[in-house]
């Protein structure tokens, strides 16, 4: 009876020591894979990292940089001559790794109305940024985000300009600042000029002219054209001796050009 329980008692020791041994091999296993679930996190964001640093490093100018609720756009001159289109859907930041890389973009002038449109294809996909610089209301103008599939729109959607630029604007403005002749190349020279009684003549690029009144409230300045459009322009920079600036949807007039 004495070496039957002796054994029960030797065989449960044993079977407390493999248990322990098992119990302990265990740990480790999951403290190895926790290390390499770490190292391998690790890995993909420094890959991510470089990627970001190459994309950026390819930039030769950004042209957009806009956002809605559910993405964070970017189109940019590259330094080999190509247009791209970056994406991150939100939560991401442009520090994350890009949801969409499109290049080959085409860019499309629109006509008397001044703006640009930037358009990528990816297989059945059209994705286009309009930048319009005038429109018949306010809310027409700006930034927009456009998605066609096979020709068919799925989105359209108004984006949040993100251009952020250094502050050299002036504590106030007032008429004076306003009054004269202000110019812009972009593709063609379009020219404004603001006259004492409240008029403004807008010559657009291609050898049309528009007339209308102007009214100015702080920094904006709203452009009435004759022909029902509005126009609305924000004045800035004067400070430490900088260029007097008037910019809206992108386009950028600097005062003053002398024919």
């Amino acid at each position: 009876m004495r070496k039957i329980l002796s054994l029960v008692i030797l065989i449960a020791f044993f079977s407390c020591k493999n248990s322990e041994k098992e119990n302990n091999l265990n740990q480790k296993e999951t403290e190895l894979t926790q290390k390499e679930n770490d190292l391998e996190s690790k890995t993909k964001e420094l890959e991510v990292k470089e990627q970001i640093l190459k994309l950026n490093s390819e930039v030769k100018n950004n042209i957009i940089h806009c956002e809605n609720k559910k993405f964070t756009i970017k189109v940019d001159n590259l330094k080999n001559g190509d247009l791209r289109y970056i994406s991150w859907n939100k939560p991401k930041s442009t520090s994350d790794e890009p949801n969409l890389i499109l290049y080959d973009g085409k860019v499309e002038r629109q006509g008397t109305g001044g703006g640009f449109h930037y358009i990528f294809k990816s297989g059945e996909w059209n994705y286009i940024i309009e930048n319009n610089f005038m429109g018949e209301t306010a809310e027409s103008m700006g930034i927009f985000l456009k998605l066609l599939n096979n020709g068919k729109q799925k989105l359209y959607s108004k984006m949040t300009d993100l251009t952020t630029e250094k502050d050299y604007d002036l504590k106030s403005y007032s008429k004076s600042n306003l009054i004269g002749n202000w110019w812009t190349s972009n593709y063609a020279v379009r020219k404004v000029r603001f006259n004492e009684n409240g008029t403004f003549l807008f010559e657009n690029g291609e050898g049309k002219s528009f007339k209308g009144t102007f009214e100015m409230y702080n920094k904006s300045v709203n452009l009435k054209f004759n022909n029902g459009l509005d126009k609305v322009l924000k004045i800035g920079g004067g400070y430490d001796n900088t260029s007097l600036t008037l910019t809206g949807g992108g386009e950028n007039f600097v005062k003053e050009w002398k024919e």
